[in-house]
């Protein structure tokens, strides 16, 4: 009976470990590199023949339109990463924001606003906007853009253009936007400042907070930023490797530590908190007390093959669980969930 008892107890450690952090029990082989994905093969199709966007944000309205914004055009193939601007090609800047249908092909091309840019980091949709209005964060001109969503109208700019400060009507080089319910929105600003800025619903500056440094309230190029049902602010403090959180007035609540690179922050309708990293290149699922629940992902700089990083940047999910990461010396990939994967492990809805 002790025998027997033993070997019940030593099946089940090695049943566990065999399972490991967000993998099956039965699971052999592998290093689970897309997780509960396939990915889509050269999903993204050139403007041009042999060559590649830089892709720095995505964000899906639809599952058949999907914004991207993107720094510069290249020539594919070796040396892999070349995303640097090449200016002796023409046009090489005149593809800053996109939209793509469900196949990858580009749609719609707004270079009409072509002369408002620098480098447009980010982009996003206020998910409680009915006119799903796109707003763009543009780092290199201090400036952030709303427009319709057709691209026909520029609704609105916060910041001056290509003047940067840490005022209430200045940026310097801003990295991400996040939005309340009721419009109120926050600022990751950013590369030049370390301070997150609130504005009501109209754009009216309400407060900042944040200044350099690695202490409580204090930031390293906050790159990221998110919001909770609690109207909590969630602050990806990407050169301090960590997630700070604090309450919509800017009171500091907690951190996260340790998590290496981290780019961008989303959290889901069921409130799970999803971020990206850039250095590890992985996505990571938190509970809201900061418990690691899952992750996957893996890096292939020389030889990249589908679902493989490279500077990921940012991530967006449709309405049909398609999962679209920015990865900027990948273009833009596309993400299907598996057949029977885990619901747990798949991204889910932006709330």
């Amino acid at each position: 009976m002790r025998h027997s008892r033993s070997r019940l107890l030593w099946a089940a450690i090695i049943a566990l470990a065999a399972g490991g952090l967000g993998q099956g029990q039965g699971h052999k082989g592998g290093i689970d590199e897309t997780g509960p994905y396939d990915a889509v093969k050269d999903w993204l199709k050139p403007i041009h023949a042999g060559r590649i966007q830089c892709v720095s944000g995505v964000y899906a309205d639809t599952p058949d339109r999907i914004y991207l914004t993107t720094e510069v055009e290249v020539k594919a193939g070796p040396p892999f990463g070349g995303c640097t601007p090449e200016r002796s090609w023409p046009n090489a800047h005149s593809h800053f924001l996109l939209v793509v249908d469900s196949r990858g092909t580009v749609v719609e091309d707004w270079s009409q606003w072509n002369n408002l840019f620098g480098f447009p980091h980010s982009v996003k949709i206020n998910e409680a906007d009915p006119d799903r209005h796109v707003w763009v964060v543009n780092r290199d001109a201090h400036q952030i853009h709303e427009f319709t969503r057709d691209g026909k109208t520029l609704v609105k700019t916060l910041g001056e253009f290509n003047v940067p400060g840490n005022d209430d009507r200045h940026f310097g080089l801003p990295a991400d936007i996040a939005f309340l319910p009721d419009g109120t929105m926050f600022v990751a600003d950013g590369y030049y400042n370390s301070r997150i800025v609130k504005f009501d619903k109209n754009g009216n500056f309400v407060k900042a907070w944040g200044t350099n440094g690695s202490g409580p309230g204090q930031f390293k190029v906050p790159h990221g930023v998110a919001v909770d049902t609690e109207r909590r602010v969630y602050v990806a403090d990407r050169d301090n490797r960590r997630v700070q959180i604090f309450d919509e007035n800017g009171t500091f609540l907690e951190e996260w530590p340790d998590i290496r690179g981290i780019v961008h922050i989303m959290i889901t309708k069921d409130q799970s908190v999803w971020v990206l990293t850039g250095t590890t290149n992985r996505l990571l699922k938190y509970d809201r007390t900061g418990k690691l629940l899952s992750y996957w992902g893996t890096e292939s700089r020389q030889r990249p093959f589908p679902g493989s990083f490279s500077a990921p940047h940012q991530f967006t999910v449709d309405r049909d669980g398609n999962l679209y990461v920015a990865d900027f010396r990948n273009q833009v990939q596309k993400f299907i969930p598996k057949p029977g994967a885990d619901p747990a492990r798949l991204v889910g809805q932006p709330q």
